[in-house]
Parts: structure tokens; C-alpha cells; sequence
């Protein structure tokens, strides 16, 4: 568990927490899921004052009876009784519940209609198994299926980057950026994790990137010219 309480941990939570409830709403049950896992286990390592803990549990829980009454979720697992207060307990059936969804991914790949959560989660697999061009061809058109794709390649990234794991943001941030090569704000992120990892060169490789994609990119110049001022101190 953190050594020390850091309520800014406790926002981040909640935050991650608020995504798992807009996607849900959107349908999306795999990725609510996935959010979920990732809010109970920064639940059990993270030291809170007891007035945030108690807020957060009860968010939990809340979020928990969301899910049992969602009909995305009973139409994928049927009827779920999840335990309240149970953080723990809760994990380990979360990630049951999301190694059901990958399996029955697996199993059906070959064809016939998907949902877009189904859809989402092939592509992701594909961009995993470093099968980019698969996942290209799956998404094709859907303008819907890459903003989803994008946001939650993206959003990983910006967490691992935020709880100091730079090797794991720059992978989330590549495998988005093998489907959008053209993407500034992927490249901007790519640059701002080099930074964190102290690696000043390749940083600046992936701002000019960005730069050449979008010249009037204001952002990207100030941090390139951050990068130049620091490379030479």
C-alpha cells in the first residue's frame, strides 16, 4: 500500500471511476469492465483519509449496483450479484468477468455480427499481437470504433505515464499510433514520455513528428523548444 496519502490519488480514482459509468452507458461493457478492474486495484494499494475512503466505497458500490442493472451487462453475463465493501473479492470476479469477454472474443473471430464492443476488443487484441494491418482493415470506416480504440489506448497511456510507468504509456501510445501514424496529440504524448524517462533525443524526434504533421501545432512548439533549452543546459 502508498506510504503515504496523496489526495490527488483519490481524484485520479474517482475520475477513472466517472469513465467506467459513461462508458457503460455507452454499452461498452468490456471496457467499463477493464476501467473497474483498474479502480479496485488502485483501491486496495492506496492510502486515503478515512472521509475519501468511505466516498470512494460508496462510489464503488453505487457503480456496482449500475452494473447489475445494466442491460448491456445481464445481456453478456446474465443475472450478478456483486458484494459490497469487498474490494478484493470484487477484483478477483472482475477479472474472471473480463477473461470470459476475451475468450468468447477469441472464439468469435471468424465471422457473423459483432457488437461494437466486440469490435473494439478485436481490434485491440490485433494491435497487441502487432497484427496492425488486420486491425486497420476491421476498423475501416468506422469513425466510431477508432475513436474508441484511440481513447482507450490513449487514456492507459496517460495513467501509466501519471503512475510513473513510462515504458507501459510509450506501449499504449505506439500501438494507438500504429493505427493513426498522423496522429500529433500521440506523438505529443510520446515526446512529453520520453521526457519523464529522460530519453531528450527521441523526444525531440517524436515533437518534430508531430510538428511536420500540423506546423501551427502551438503546443508541440512550446515543448520542442522546452526540449532544445533543456537538451543544451
Amino acid at each position: 500500500m502508498d506510504e503515504a496519502i496523496v489526495r490527488e490519488r483519490a481524484s485520479e480514482i474517482s475520475k477513472t471511476l466517472g469513465n467506467c459509468k459513461k462508458v457503460l452507458s455507452q454499452g461498452n461493457v468490456y471496457a467499463s469492465l477493464v476501467s473497474f478492474r483498474d479502480v479496485l486495484k488502485k483501491m486496495l494499494v492506496t492510502r486515503m483519509l478515512p472521509a475519501d475512503e468511505k466516498e470512494m466505497q460508496e462510489t464503488i458500490n453505487e457503480f456496482q449496483r449500475q452494473l447489475m442493472a445494466s442491460n448491456a451487462f445481464k445481456n453478456t453475463f446474465g443475472p450478478v450479484t456483486f458484494q459490497e465493501n469487498d474490494n478484493e473479492t470484487t477484483l478477483s470476479f472482475v477479472r474472471q468477468l473480463v477473461s470470459v469477454s476475451e475468450e468468447a472474443l477469441t472464439e468469435n473471430t471468424g465471422g457473423g455480427e459483432t457488437s461494437g464492443d466486440t469490435l473494439a476488443i478485436t481490434v485491440m487484441r490485433l494491435v497487441d499481437k502487432g497484427d496492425v494491418n488486420k486491425a486497420r482493415d476491421l476498423i475501416g470506416t468506422n469513425e466510431d470504433l477508432l475513436a474508441f480504440v484511440l481513447h482507450a489506448y490513449n487514456a492507459s497511456g496517460i495513467q501509466a505515464r501519471r503512475d510513473g510507468d513510462f515504458d507501459k504509456a510509450a506501449a499504449d501510445f505506439k500501438k494507438a499510433l500504429a493505427i493513426t501514424p498522423d496522429d500529433e496529440a500521440l506523438l505529443y504524448n510520446l515526446a512529453r514520455t520520453n521526457i519523464e524517462k529522460v530519453a531528450w533525443n527521441v523526444a525531440e524526434q517524436f515533437i518534430r513528428q508531430a510538428l511536420q504533421v500540423n506546423p501551427q501545432f502551438q503546443e508541440g512548439q512550446q515543448l520542442l523548444t522546452y526540449i532544445l533549452t533543456h537538451q543544451k543546459a
